[in-house]
């Protein structure tokens, strides 16, 4: 049922793309901070932006979670695969600052103690845009960085008065400069200055919204960021607005794609392109051929995978393997096999009405099919856990025996250690991350701790409530009585006293 399914999206898959030219993009993600609030949708957004892209054709030097140093050698590697491409591409996810106008990406590792931390412990944009603009026909900038710092607070404290006025919020503007190109695109998650929103999702507002649109066929980066702008205004009730600095000579396509009746080739691999004359060379046909098989079996495998991504059956996420066993989601289907495995073997071994053991008991005789994988972001990532579940995650560490400090929802060194010490207790490789088998593993052994102490916080929080309650009451009962009391007039002694001062005055005037 399944493959007929396959064979339907097929047929209805249409479009040719030409051969795409050098692109090369730069993908960063920083949220797990060492010495300021931790982020958790950077990594999701950069691993999700990062496939996007490799599926636009884009050459792709990635990085998540990295200090100074990871981030300088990133760059580094990404300077020199850019050289001389059509397009150059930098999407940055986590926390930013301005100074004095300009706009520096905070690594993993920055404290930011004082003035001279900002050029030993962070990245400038600008320094970045240098290294794009070595014989790159277009730049295309996207920085989800426009967060609330605490970092930035700290250093305008300790600058003073006369100087913390240097330290703005959010991002400062970028001018487009002329490089000798096609031209530019700068895009912030929101305008100049203003401070981005994170969002409820496991991915960010602006970001949720790029990934949505970037690789729409036959549009226009220029009209894709319109969409996004729209789209991320109205998902946050007006209260973001993308800014987006657009200096092209042209239109430039991400995803063109032409009819096969009407071959084309592109000029600069860019989108802007020209028929070809029915003498048109056989190599150019080839190479169409060759670009439009490749377009229509990435759609055909993005349709399939949207079709199974979201199944409980492990059918589904086997039928996605045969047809591609090293696709670009096979990673996340065996991910999930495993998890609805684990599961089933899980609720197949535990004992109707009992709580599932641990140590010797049923759970660690389980032949849990990951204990053998290691843990990574990717796998970790694949789980879709916002901020509440992660505070939920780090709560049954804590009921696990591992003391991960207060849920907060943000995955710093101590949770990570934590999860390191209840892999290691429970057999499984270290790697302070978790696959699906894990965590169904963790849940189902704080299954009756986590009941309690759900009930217990749902308890103080009712009772927070109603002590807040009585407190205005009682409040806007005193107030009442205060007046009452006041009625608008003096009380007996104030009157007496006020009356004998009055008195003193007349008395004397009429002596004098």
């Amino acid at each position: 049922m399944f493959k007929r399914m396959i064979a339907v999206l097929a047929i209805v898959i249409a479009g040719t793309a030409p051969a795409l030219a050098k692109r090369v993009a730069l993908v960063i993600g920083n949220g797990a901070y060492e010495h300021t609030v931790q982020l958790p949708n950077p990594a999701n957004d950069a691993e999700l932006m990062a496939t996007k892209l490799r599926g636009l054709g884009f050459e792709v030097v990635a990085g998540q979670d990295q200090t100074y140093g990871d981030m300088r050698r990133t760059v580094m590697e990404f300077a020199k695969k850019a050289y001389g491409a059509e397009i150059a591409l930098l999407f940055y996810a986590g926390h930013g600052m301005q100074i004095a106008g300009q706009n520096l990406l905070v690594p993993i590792d920055a404290k930011i103690e004082d003035e001279t931390s900002l050029d030993f412990e962070t990245i400038s944009v600008d320094f970045i845009l240098r290294q794009m603009s070595k014989d790159v026909k277009v730049q295309m900038v996207f920085l989800d960085a426009c967060r609330d710092n605490p970092l930035a607070r700290t250093l305008a404290r300790r600058m003073g008065p006369s100087r913390s006025g240097n330290v703005g919020a959010g991002l400062a503007e970028i001018k487009v400069q002329e490089t000798g190109g096609e031209g530019s695109v700068i895009a912030f998650a929101t305008s100049p200055g203003d401070v981005a929103l994170d969002g409820d999702g496991k991915n960010s507002p602006f970001t949720s919204a790029l990934i949505r649109h970037i690789d729409t066929p036959n549009v226009s980066i220029q009209t894709v960021m319109t969409r996004v702008t729209g789209d991320v205004f109205d998902e946050t009730e007006k209260r973001q607005r993308p800014w987006v600095n657009a200096s092209l000579i042209g239109e430039v396509f991400l995803n063109k794609q032409e009819t096969a009746a009407a071959p084309t080739t592109e000029v600069a691999s860019l989108g802007t392109s020209a028929t070809t004359s029915p003498q048109a060379s056989a190599a150019n046909q080839a190479a169409i051929s060759t670009a439009t098989q490749s377009t229509i079996a990435w759609e055909r495998e993005k349709l399939v995978w949207e079709t199974v991504k979201d199944s409980n059956n492990v059918a589904d996420y086997q039928s996605y393997l045969d047809t591609y066993p090293n696709g670009t989601f096979a990673g996340f289907a065996r991910n999930s096999i495993k998890r609805l495995e684990s599961q089933s073997q899980v609720a197949s071994l535990t004992p109707a009405g009992t709580a599932p053991q641990t140590g010797t008991g049923v759970i660690a005789s389980l032949p849990d099919p990951q204990k053998a994988i290691p843990g990574t972001q990717a796998t970790e990532a694949s789980l879709g856990w916002n901020r509440t579940a992660r505070r939920e995650v780090q709560a049954r560490l804590n009921l696990s025996g591992q003391n991960v400090g207060n849920p907060d929802g943000a995955f710093g060194p101590k949770t990570r250690a934590g999860i390191a010490a209840w892999q290691t207790a429970n057999g499984i490789v270290a790697t302070g991350y978790f696959t699906a088998a894990q965590y169904a593993l963790l849940t189902t052994q704080t299954a009756v701790q986590y009941t309690a102490y759900a009930a217990e916080q749902q308890r103080k929080q009712k009772a927070a409530v109603a002590s807040r309650s009585a407190k205005s009451t009682r409040k806007a009962s005193n107030t009442k009585t205060r007046a009452k009391n006041n009625g608008g007039s003096m009380n007996p002694a104030g009157a007496a006293f006020l009356g004998g001062v009055v008195g003193g005055i007349i008395g004397g005037a009429i002596g004098r």
